[in-house]
């Protein structure tokens, strides 16, 4: 094997692994809600059965919901495919994600062998990407976030590599691609697309005032406006906003609210960075001369308790949530109650959140523990940590190292991303898909710097951070799994239920309610039947009347028994009826 495939090998590899776990966990994932009505030429209710009718969907989609025609037509395309081309595609395209924000963080096409660092950016993208069952799985969902982000994101990557003094491709050839890609960037979701027209016309600025300007860069930043163009127009936009309309101070709260959810997802990022920043800050002190104080063992309590925290909420776990369980009665009766926020619709939502709790907690105490025997391991214990707050600054570092330069700015490039949907009547989570990748690029950027790489190969710190991704991987990925396949069971029995109803005339169906409600860290996005989304585009793809989740029903496929039941229950619910009709014209007779 030459040197070339030596270093290509364990990267190529690596994207393999992330390819095969995201492809296994495709083919478990059913339609959901809004596939059923993307199924349809939309608004129609007639299901689409030919290329064209994707096109006419396309167009009904634009006039009377939204401009998001990228995403709507991989959508529309995959649904009239059918899944396991899905599957396959966009199992590669989460591998594709990946590996470009790889390059974006060290500005080089050339994987170098760094296998260790291509593996933690696929964990930490699998760990911290908001509502990863939501964006990367779930067919809708993928489909507006990752197959739009990754068009941008390859859009972006000749304009860093040029600015890195690494892109050497500058013919004619470059200008309609570039544009055609600008147009996805800028057509892809409101805030990336926003954000794509800034960056791409700030650097059209940037290269036109140094003299480094390239045609294509022009044809880009072109393509970007004229797409942002096509999503803003869309007369949908005009008709879903007013329906959503809201108070402008509820924006400002929706920022906070979206905001900090993301720093919760990235928390593993926000705590690498922050030994990153000791590490950094450790080098520069070494070259004035100063040296820390030896690694000294402390904190021994502290992760004691996070252990014994963790194995009590595993226990409750297995053995019906009974932390969780408290805590949601406690918080219901000393705060919700007091403030009479105790309607159905406040509970559901804090329900929702409480089914969540324990597999959130035991994570985030599992990273906490990590991230203090690493910091342990790498000697920054507190005499060590004051000295360096005392003798080097931020700004030290920031004019030190330009990769800490870089990672600020993509991490402001983030942030900017979130604050332009201010507008927006909502921004949930998911919608800081694009920016967590920009963070993660920074983090890629800082973790490629040899100071960073040599502390962290020391042998303890080495190993606890390989044996706590392996753990955190292993334990999402395997949850993730084993939900996965139980939904793929469960939804497999409804929906033949419903197909074999249709085809019988039964028009009312009653199923139970689904028997699991965990989510694996919300890798796992599903809801029961019962949600509004999911059923009305049911009862409209089957003509149904209406879908009952019941406890009392039972769970099987309809018989031709069942069918003459059905049937004589409607017969006498007409019954009932005209015999009150009959009641009716006696007591109030009609005029001859």
């Amino acid at each position: 094997m030459n040197e070339r495939a030596r270093g290509i090998l364990p990267p190529f590899l690596v994207l393999v692994i992330i390819f095969t776990i995201l492809y296994s966990l495709n083919t478990m994932m059913p339609l959901h809600r809004d596939d059923y009505d993307y199924s349809m030429i939309w608004g129609t209710g007639q299901l689409m059965t030919s290329f064209s009718d994707i096109f006419t969907s396309l167009f009904h989609h634009y006039m009377e919901h939204g401009g998001r025609m990228v995403s709507v037509f991989w959508l529309d395309l995959f649904l009239l495919l059918g899944t396991g081309w899905f599957d396959v595609f966009n199992a590669a395209m989460f591998a594709s994600l990946v590996l470009l924000i790889f390059l974006h963080g060290r500005r080089s096409l050339s994987l170098d062998g760094k296998a260790v660092l291509l593996a933690g950016t696929g964990l930490l993208t699998w760990l911290g990407l908001p509502h990863f069952g939501e964006t990367a799985i779930w067919m809708s969902g993928s489909t507006v976030y990752l197959w739009t982000a990754v068009p941008a994101f390859l859009f972006f990557l000749p304009y860093n590599l040029y600015l890195a003094g690494r892109w050497k491709h500058n013919g004619w050839y470059m200008v309609p691609v570039m544009l055609v890609f600008g147009i996805m960037a800028g057509c892809s979701v409101e805030n990336l697309g926003v954000t794509s027209c800034v960056l791409s016309v700030g650097i059209l600025y940037l290269c036109h005032w140094n003299r480094k300007l390239r045609p294509w860069m022009v044809s880009g930043a072109l393509g970007t406006i004229a797409g942002f163009l096509v999503l803003l127009a869309a007369p949908g936009n005009y008709v879903r906003y007013d329906d959503q309309s809201s108070p402008f101070l509820q924006h400002i709260g929706n920022q906070f609210a979206g905001n900090g959810e993301m720093i919760l997802y990235i928390l593993p990022v926000i705590l690498l960075l922050n030994l990153s920043y000791r590490i950094l800050q450790t080098h520069l002190l070494k070259q004035r001369g100063i040296r820390l104080a030896p690694v000294r063992m402390e904190g021994y309590r502290t992760k004691i308790l996070l252990l014994l925290l963790i194995v009590l909420l595993v226990i409750s776990y297995f053995n019906g949530s009974f932390v969780a369980n408290a805590i949601r009665d406690a918080c219901v009766f000393a705060v919700l109650s007091p403030i009479g926020l105790t309607d159905e619709k406040t509970i559901s939502h804090f329900d929702n959140v409480m089914a969540g709790f324990e597999e959130m907690a035991i994570y985030w105490l599992a990273v906490f523990l990590i991230f203090f025997s690493v910091r342990q391991a790498l000697g920054f214990h507190k005499e060590n940590r004051m000295l360096l707050k005392k003798s080097v600054s931020f700004s030290d570092l920031f004019f030190f190292c330009p990769s800490v330069r870089y990672a600020c700015f993509l991490f402001f490039l983030a942030f900017f991303n979130n604050f332009v949907m201010i507008a927006a009547p909502t921004f949930p989570a998911r919608a800081t898909f694009s920016s967590v990748c920009m963070i993660l690029m920074g983090f890629v950027a800082i973790f490629s710097l040899d100071e960073i790489s040599s502390a962290c190969s020391g042998q303890v710190s080495k190993h606890v951070l390989l044996a706590g991704a392996l753990c955190l991987g292993v334990y999402t990925v395997s949850a993730s799994a084993v939900i996965l396949h139980s939904v793929q069971k469960a939804d497999a029995i409804r929906i033949e239920i419903i197909q074999k109803s249709a085809r019988m005339s039964i028009r009312e169906i009653e199923i139970p309610p689904l028997e699991f409600t965990n989510r694996a860290l919300r890798h796992v996005y599903y809801e029961d039947f019962d949600n509004g989304v999911t059923k009305d585009g049911l009862i409209e793809r089957y003509g149904l009347d209406d879908i009952i989740v019941d406890e009392d029903a039972d769970l099987d496929i309809p018989t031709a028994e069942t069918q003459r039941l059905y049937e004589r229950k409607e017969a006498l619910k007409d019954k009932e009826e005209l015999d009150d009709h009959e009641d009716y014209d006696a007591e109030y007779p009609r005029d001859s």
